[in-house]
C-alpha cells in the first residue's frame, strides 16, 4: 500500500550462521596466536641447545630398571656426555623445591598443584646410567612458558630466560666423545618410539 513503511526483518537462520562464523573466526585467531607463540618458544629452546647438540632423539622409551618403561622427552648427545631435557609449557608464578612432592602454580590469582617434575627426570637419569655407565648424564627441567620462581629456582630447573646460563657448567666438563657415542648407540638400539625400534634421528 502506498505510504506504508517496509520493515526488513533478517532471517534468524542467517543471523545464527553469522554469529557462528564470527565465533569460529575468533577461535581460529586464538589458535594461530598460540601456535605462533609455541613455535617461537620451541625455536628459542632449539637455538640454545644447538651449541651442545651432536644428535638428539625425542619421546624415546627405555627400560626403567625395575621391570617397567620410562619415556624421555628429549635426549641429546653432546661431546661431554648425555643431556636430558624435560619441558613444561607452564605460565605464572611457580613454587617448589627438590624434596617437595607437590609444587604450586599461581596464575590469575588462582593456585594449582602439580607433581614435582624433578622426580621423573631423576628417575630417567637412573634408568640411563646402566646404559651409559662411563658417561656423565646432565639433566634440566625447562619451563618454556612465561613463568618465574619468586622464592628461588630449584637446582636443575630452568626457564627459557635462564637456560643458556644454567647449561654453562656442561662446557666445563671434560670431553667424552668416544664414550658418549658408544653409549648413544646402545641407547638407540634398546629404545623404542611408537612401539618401533629407534634407528637414529639425525638433527641439523
Amino acid at each position: 500500500m502506498e505510504g506504508d513503511t517496509i520493515i526488513f526483518k533478517p532471517d534468524s537462520t542467517m543471523a545464527l550462521l553469522l554469529i557462528a562464523a564470527l565465533v569460529l573466526l575468533a577461535l581460529f585467531v586464538i589458535l594461530v596466536r598460540r601456535r605462533l607463540g609455541k613455535t617461537r618458544k620451541e625455536r628459542q629452546l632449539d637455538k640454545i641447545l644447538r651449541s651442545y647438540r651432536q644428535d638428539e632423539v625425542r619421546s624415546i622409551v627405555i627400560p626403567d630398571g625395575i621391570g617397567g618403561l620410562l619415556e624421555l622427552d628429549r635426549l641429546i648427545l653432546t661431546e661431554r656426555g648425555l643431556l636430558l631435557i624435560e619441558t613444561y609449557p607452564m605460565t605464572g608464578h611457580l613454587f617448589g623445591a627438590e624434596q617437595i612432592d607437590q609444587w604450586t602454580q599461581i596464575i590469575d590469582g588462582r593456585s594449582f598443584k602439580f607433581a614435582n617434575p624433578l622426580h621423573h627426570i631423576q628417575n630417567a637419569k637412573y634408568a640411563l646410567q646402566p646404559l651409559a655407565p662411563k658417561v656423565p648424564i646432565f639433566y634440566r627441567v625447562v619451563f618454556t612458558g612465561s613463568s618465574d620462581f619468586p622464592k628461588g629456582k630449584p637446582d636443575y630447573v630452568s626457564t627459557l630466560q635462564t637456560l643458556e646460563q644454567d647449561l654453562q657448567a656442561i662446557l666445563e666438563a671434560p670431553k667424552m666423545s668416544e664414550s658418549s657415542m658408544i653409549a648413544w648407540k646402545r641407547i638407540l638400539r634398546i629404545g623404542r618410539k611408537n612401539g618401533q625400534a629407534v634407528l637414529r634421528e639425525a638433527t641439523s
